[in-house]
């Protein structure tokens, strides 16, 4: 999780910084702040200038750029931007004597600076600067804007400094002869070739960064595209009942199959929790969910019924409801303290805090085959055997397969991780630039666990 806390403070406000665990929870460079100084007293670099001012008094301290826009990115990973100077271009000391946010989506930004050394204000020197940096880790699907005051011993104080991004969404579709087609900011990464298939493939499942994709054949053969890795299959192994269903942790490092018969097969580096294998049971399995840590796992079968292992928790089911069709599938909340279940006429069933969004039961929505929900949880996409998909709560529709008389689409799978809901971001006090570097590793473009 990316934390923050409000550090010390001094007359003028507290100073704004990334926050104080950003480096085990994000994985940043440790370049996401470095750059070209200036504060010591070195001139700035000739690309840094800005012009002179007229009137130094309200204009001699400048902000170049004046505003960072950090572009595109996908909803639960991260952008390190180009570096904002702040420069004193008058002849006359000013002295920086505050940075905090002011409005606006506080969340979906980690601010850096090296204006306050030691924690202390910082008093620009003629043809001095300091630098502000943004990282853009956006929640939200759409456009992410925040307003920073930087205040100072000029006229023109406080100024604003806006920082904005755009998170986008996507998802992906697959169809029982090994077909794939992508959505939104998704990215084709191939499909299985050779076909046909030795068997038709039942479930497919995105990577947490959203850069691959595992489509699983019934037959218990794993095949992987893009940044997925191959940790194994039971494609070679005699099976008591087909394969049905895929889960992965966060950590990307392995997954868990499941048969009709509730058999688990794990490979990678995810342990065993235990499995249905030996039960005796009303009706089969169907689906499964990993819990948001990786250590536990839930089945689902047909009737709504709910097994737990490892650190799942059980949050109720429907074993006990007489459903008007059977469930098809389930997904986890981000904050894997709930399920949805979703039956083959769209009937969306809410468990633990789950919110409940509306569902297709009831209406024409044909064979749904799957229910995908988006990273804050405030949402879900369903999609039918038909390649058709619908939209609950915040969930964009990007568009999708249907081609009337089709009915081989296995299920919908989305490109961002869950992440849960956006909480305002506090300033904290950072002593120096080379602390906050310290924290810092790994490259951009890498999922961040948001929430």
């Amino acid at each position: 999780m990316i934390g923050a806390t409000r550090g010390r403070t001094r007359a003028g406000g507290p100073v704004l910084v990334a926050a104080l665990a950003i480096g085990a929870a994000v994985g940043l460079p440790a370049s996401a702040l470095a750059g070209p100084t200036g504060p010591s007293g070195a001139p700035l670099a000739a690309s840094s200038k800005v012009a002179p001012a007229a009137d130094p008094h309200v204009t001699a301290l400048t902000v170049s750029p004046p505003n960072l826009s950090l572009g595109k990115e996908r909803v639960g990973s991260f952008f390190v931007s180009n570096t904002a100077i702040i420069a004193n271009l008058s002849q006359h000391p000013i002295k920086i004597k505050d940075i905090a946010f002011k409005s606006g989506d506080t969340s979906d930004f980690v601010v850096g600076t090296d204006c306050f050394p030691h924690g202390k204000p910082r008093t620009l020197k003629p043809k001095q600067g300091c630098r502000i940096k943004a990282v853009f880790v956006p929640h939200v699907y759409g456009k992410r804007t925040a307003i920073i005051n930087i205040t100072e011993s000029t006229l023109g104080s406080p100024r604003p400094f806006k920082v904005s991004g755009t998170g986008t969404l996507g998802y992906v579709l697959s169809g029982s002869p090994g077909g794939v087609a992508s959505f939104g900011d998704a990215e084709f990464k191939g499909q299985p070739k050779p076909t046909p298939l030795s068997g038709d493939i039942v479930s497919l499942t995105c990577t947490t960064t959203g850069d691959g994709y595992w489509l699983l054949g019934e037959d218990g053969g794993v095949f992987t595209f893009g940044d997925a890795k191959f940790f194994g299959s039971t494609g070679a192994m005699h099976l008591n009942q087909p394969v049905v269903g895929m889960t992965s942790p966060r950590a990307n490092n392995g997954y868990w199959l499941v048969a009709s018969d509730g058999g688990i097969f794990s490979f990678g580096r995810v342990p065993f929790f235990g499995s249905t294998g030996g039960r005796h049971l009303n009706q089969p399995i169907v689906g499964m969910a990993a819990t948001r840590s990786g250590n536990g796992y839930w089945l689902v079968a047909r009737d709504g019924g709910i097994f737990t292992f490892g650190d799942a928790k059980f949050f109720g089911s429907a074993g006990g409801i007489r459903l008007a069709q059977p469930i098809v599938g389930m997904a986890r909340t981000p904050s894997g303290n709930g399920y949805w279940l979703v039956a083959r006429d769209g009937g969306v069933f809410t468990y633990g805090d789950a919110k409940f969004f509306g569902s297709g039961g009831g209406l024409r929505f044909g064979n749904v085959a799957g229910i995908a929900p988006t990273p804050n949880g405030l949402g879900y996409w369903l999609s039918n055997t038909a390649g058709q998909v619908f939209i609950f709560g915040d969930a964009p529709y990007f568009g999708d397969l249907f081609k009337r008389g089709t009915s081989n689409a296995t299920g919908v799978a989305a490109t961002a991780p869950p992440i849960g809901p956006t909480h305002p971001r506090t300033i904290i006090d950072e002593p120096s630039p080379a602390a906050l570097n310290a924290l810092m590793e790994p490259a951009p473009g890498h999922r961040v666990d948001l929430g």
